[in-house]
């Protein structure tokens, strides 16, 4: 949780806060539709509390308009809640940035939550996504077995140990692991690339590979995941290739969304967090 701009001089009531969802942006309208219907369920659990949608990039309204939408509706203190998965570039720099430059202009309070990252609601989703995949299928031992976890990638250098702690915890989740072994795979700026992973999954001539892309919602990363996989299929029709859908607009995702909302605030006045530098 991060104050992006500081408190204003507070006198009279209590200031009334809002909430601000960041979506990512894409130019698929299923993946934009997704990010609305989450949005949506977060302002149904509440109708009291104002809530408006921004996206970061590609879609409006920007997160400059909505944060103004809430300015007028007499929103001053605002809860930044971004809708991604891992604190990597777009919530530790791109998001903060916009927030900062609308909220020193409208004279607000923001109040940055974390990203989605392990929640439990996640970790069950990602769960359950699984198994779905693969529940309509024959078993297949443990042994026989090769996980690929497939993320979007970073910059930052921290995009495998991210990975790793979400399969750890669905590991918990579930009471023990339920592959062989998991590779780990990344759509862009981070190796190894998709392609290298399944390939070394591949390698070992297991009888099932579950390719699980811990995404969000529908677009061109979804589908770059899909391509590799029929790729890697062509190449070896002798295993089973099981593709895992992504997330999705489930009221879990809404669900640690909220829980993100509520510990980011609203906080008391004078009870603030330290500015970034």
């Amino acid at each position: 949780m991060n104050l992006l701009f500081p408190p204003r001089e507070q006198s009279g009531p209590e200031p009334s806060w809002g909430v601000l969802v960041i979506g990512h942006g894409t130019t698929d309208p299923v993946g934009a539709a997704e990010t609305r219907a989450v949005a949506a369920q977060v302002a149904a659990d509440d109708p009291t509390m104002a809530v408006e949608l921004a996206f970061l990039e590609l879609l409006e309204p920007s997160i400059d308009t909505a944060l103004e939408r809430l300015h007028a509706r007499g929103c001053r203190d605002v809860i930044a809640a971004p809708l991604l998965l891992f604190p990597a570039g777009h919530a530790r720099r791109d998001v903060p940035a916009a927030l900062a430059a609308a909220a020193k202009r409208l004279g607000s309070r923001v109040v940055q939550a974390d990203p989605l990252g392990v929640h439990p609601a996640i970790v069950a989703l990602a769960v359950h996504r699984r198994q779905e995949a693969v529940g309509s299928r024959g078993p297949v031992a443990v042994a026989d077995t090769i996980d690929v976890v497939v993320g979007r990638g970073a910059s930052d250098g921290g995009a495998l140990s991210r990975l790793g702690e979400l399969v750890a915890a669905i590991d918990r989740h579930r009471g023990g692991a339920h592959a062989l072994r998991t590779e780990f795979g990344f759509v862009a700026a981070s190796r190894p690339t998709v392609a290298e992973a399944l390939q070394r999954a591949a390698a070992d001539g297991p009888r099932r590979i579950v390719v699980q892309p811990h995404l969000l919602f529908s677009g061109r990363v979804e589908q770059d995941v899909e391509a590799a996989v029929a790729t890697a299929r062509a190449g070896h029709p002798e295993i089973e290739w099981v593709l895992v859908s992504r997330l999705g607009a489930d009221p879990l995702v809404a669900e640690a969304l909220q829980a993100r909302i509520a510990a980011a605030g609203p906080l008391p006045t004078g009870d603030m967090p330290s500015p970034l530098p």
